[in-house]
């Protein structure tokens, strides 16, 4: 199997580097390619190092510049999410059809995203998550997570008799170790957003890490209301990600977390019309599709690798995930759809939100 996989990859590269021996043009051009949509997905994009601790969520500056310019030279069409999902079920999608989105609505969009969609023309959609940007703090599990990152070594602790005396931050085996028996540790005590963030800055004194600089420097905070008024009033299309970024198995309590984020989405953008969602963590079940339905969502993006066409379920809706370790080669083989033929690595969808 092994070998497999290898041979594989070894032929994956070999067509991406050709081109797929030439096809990649005509693909691009052909009614197939035409009949399907592909939805890009971005995290954030890095104001210092987010890439070195979450290269799956962030891409430096200069990365994203360079794929909004290949898309601006492709030849694709550019919609707002809401027409392209019309024109996708009526069959009427221009040819090359992409859409851009965001999730969570990171502190870095404003600054470094816009920027540069704005140079383009590109309209784009923030799936945006409220609990955080209301709080205006850094999100705690990214927040601990980069901190040991950073200072990866070996910490003596005193401060927490419910870890180990020394703190081996040298592997990401260890590290991971050590962020979820201090996540665990703040459910157990069913800690506020202002008490884990506390923790966060006792735990940051502990291994040495400036936790103050690190808060003013806004890393892994997301936008505050009055960016968010600023980035719609500027035509930014913002859609529903939870209140908590989390999908509760209780159908009250996960329509609620709908609903809050959509009264809140209006409160800061003067709008409810709010019909688009996307699935915290790609976290789907049989449940959330019905539960969001009676919701009045009408649409719902997952973290599965595709191109979406017109048979397709609105509330499982593939995109492609944009990140570090992406190369410029297979960005520009989605955009023509060859990647979308080639053999690749199944994506596993998670069935709920880790809260």
């Amino acid at each position: 199997m092994q070998m497999s996989m290898n041979g594989l990859r070894q032929i994956k590269r070999a067509l991406l580097a050709t081109n797929g021996l030439g096809l990649a043009p005509v693909i691009a051009r052909s009614n197939w390619r035409r009949q399907r949509l592909l939805i890009l997905c971005y995290h954030g994009i890095a104001m210092g190092e987010e890439h070195g601790s979450h290269p799956e969520m962030f891409l430096p500056p200069a990365i994203f510049a360079r794929r909004m310019e290949i898309l601006a030279q492709s030849g694709c069409k550019v919609l707002d999410l809401g027409e392209a999902l019309r024109l996708l079920q009526k069959g009427q999608l221009p040819p090359g059809s992409v859409a851009i989105t965001f999730d969570d609505g990171w502190a870095d969009f404003p600054l470094y995203a816009f920027p540069i969609l704005q140079k383009h023309g590109f309209p784009a959609t923030v799936y945006l998550t409220t609990y955080y940007c209301l709080l205006s703090r850094p999100l705690f599990r990214f927040a601990l997570s980069y901190m040991m990152w950073k200072e990866s070594k070996v910490i003596e602790n005193r401060a927490f008799p419910w870890l180990p005396e020394q703190l081996d931050l040298r592997t990401e085996a260890e590290r991971t170790s050590f962020l979820w028996k201090i996540d665990n540790y703040a459910k157990q005590q069913d800690l506020s957003g202002k008490q884990k963030d506390d923790l966060a800055a006792a735990f940051a004194a502990t291994i040495g890490f400036d936790y103050s600089a690190f808060c003013r420097e806004r890393i892994f905070q997301l936008m505050n209301p009055k960016e968010v008024t600023a980035m719609s009033r500027a035509g930014v299309d913002f859609q529903l990600h939870t209140h908590r970024h989390r999908t509760p198995l209780d159908r009250y309590r996960f329509i609620s977390e709908v609903v809050q984020n959509r009264d809140l989405i209006a409160e800061m953008t003067g709008s409810g019309n709010r019909v688009h969602f996307c699935y915290p963590s790609g976290a789907v079940r049989d449940d959330f599709v019905f539960w969001l339905k009676e919701a009045g969502v009408q649409s719902a993006t997952t973290c599965v690798h595709g191109l979406a066409t017109r048979g397709e379920d609105p509330f499982r809706l593939p995109r492609l995930l944009d990140q570090y370790g992406l190369g410029d080669e297979e960005f520009e083989a989605w955009l023509t759809g060859l990647a979308a033929l080639l053999p690749r690595r199944k994506t596993v969808a998670l069935d709920v939100a880790p809260e």
